[in-house]
């Protein structure tokens, strides 16, 4: 059984650790870390903080994948908060003031608990929830009236969550002749401090570390058709297999250097569309009846159409086979199909050699990790898409003066959506192949 919980400005790790003894801490949550876990259903995980501004959010469904999984989900004072609010019916724990003010509706923008915080989570702006708390105990220590307190909390609401500041409601209450008023609540509640995000967070952990929280309740949602085409793909991107990688990163390694790739893409997808028959010249042939019996035929296509999909050369193929090129080329590898695999087992008989492939991949990711270390302004994103068409053209075996038709037509037997998507992936795995080749 294992804890984990994601925090960052609100609470500190040692903080964290104090209270739950044992527990593994996170950076605040964001896009595909939940995935990246691998938790268990005895696992609990806690989300308190989460990133939204700097990469995309953690989404609702990779909580939905956690709760349907049978792991105990909390969340509290910042990020967790709203989550648990969303997904409250869903079964994800909420806890504290700011959760059941977000469950209420009392609160419904995100910039409530948003705050500015530097690389090492040192917060560098004030919550919404944290000013609104203090001037309401202002209030009632008689300092402020309700009015003011209204006024300099819609001072603060005109300020930018990454610009909003004690210091940065003075000056515009300053401007608006109310520095008086500003003075006297901000006075006050340096010499009563409060912070309301941090008192939800350590209740949340509290409970956990107590062992009070009941069991999670799925519910039939957990059966409902909620794993879209975006879970799966998120699963495969980021749930990690042999060496801690994810079955996608292996899935782009071999499309890009596995010379049988496009035979087994081929196949595949075939036998999706046929339901597969034993050997590839009965796939052929039940292809083709498929394509016959759904009206597909490559006379319905205009030359442009034909042009999209076949080079000049393949023009002149046999028009069963140029139609067979057509169908394959236009499924790509994405989720929007359960050609696609997500998980490892469904990815059988796509990859071959995946050990060692993962061992491969673990390795290029190590090393763009130490380029990277060794001088930041030097990251993949840096390197020149010329240099990596040039790369690719050559690991597949095109001529130096290939047309983009032909380039195109050979990633999409790779199943890339053209060439240009195609040199995109290949980023990742540039200096690893360079270094392995030089």
């Amino acid at each position: 059984m294992t804890t984990h919980v994601f925090a960052g400005p609100t609470i500190s790790a040692s903080r964290v650790r104090e209270i739950l003894p044992g527990a593994f801490c996170h950076p605040p949550v964001k896009h595909g870390d939940l995935l990246a876990l691998a938790a268990s259903p005895d696992d609990t995980v806690v989300i308190i903080d989460g990133l939204w501004h700097q990469s995309a959010p953690v989404r609702h469904k990779e909580i939905l994948a956690l709760l349907a999984a049978g792991t105990t989900v909390v969340g509290a004072a910042s990020m967790g908060a709203l989550r648990a609010a969303e997904l409250a019916s869903y079964g994800m724990h909420g806890v504290g003031q700011i959760y059941r003010d977000y469950l209420t509706g009392l609160l419904e923008a995100d910039d409530e608990v948003a705050v500015l915080h530097s690389p090492t989570d040192q917060r560098l702006s004030e919550a919404l929830v944290n000013i609104r708390a203090a001037l309401t105990r202002c209030t009632a220590a008689g300092v402020i009236t309700g009015d003011e307190a209204a006024a300099l909390l819609a001072i603060a609401r005109r300020l930018p969550y990454d610009r909003r500041s004690w210091a940065g409601i003075g000056q515009l209450a300053r401007a608006a002749y109310l520095t008086d008023l500003h003075d006297r609540a901000n006075e006050w509640r340096k010499t009563n401090p409060h912070d309301l995000k941090r008192e939800d967070a350590e209740a949340a952990l509290l409970l956990v570390a107590e062992g009070s929280l009941p069991a999670p309740s799925t519910g039939r949602w957990r059966d409902g058709p909620w794993r879209t085409s975006f879970v799966r793909y998120w699963t495969a991107g980021h749930q990690p297999g042999p060496h801690g990688v994810p079955l996608l990163a292996v899935l782009h390694h071999q499309q890009l250097y596995d010379s049988g790739f496009p035979a087994r893409w081929r196949r595949r997808v075939l036998a999706a569309i046929t339901g597969g028959p034993a050997t590839d010249a009965l796939l052929v042939m039940a292809a083709m009846r498929t394509a016959a019996e759904a009206g597909l035929d490559l006379t319905h296509l205009t030359p442009a159409q034909t042009a999209h999909w076949l080079t000049p050369d393949e023009l002149l193929l046999d028009p069963n086979e140029a139609l067979l090129r057509i169908i394959v080329r236009s499924a790509r590898l994405d989720g929007a199909w359960t050609v696609w695999p997500a998980t490892w087992d469904e990815a059988e008989g796509l990859l071959q050699n995946a050990e060692s492939a993962a061992s491969t991949v673990a390795t290029a990711f190590r090393l763009n990790d130490a380029v990277e270390t060794a001088d930041p302004r030097r990251t993949t994103a840096h390197l020149d898409p010329e240099r990596i068409g040039r790369h690719l053209r050559d690991s597949w075996g095109l001529a130096e003066g290939a047309t983009s038709a032909a380039l195109d037509a050979a990633a999409r037997d790779r199943a890339f959506r053209d060439f240009a998507g195609a040199v995109e992936v290949a980023r990742a795995f540039y200096l690893h192949s360079r270094a392995a080749t030089a």
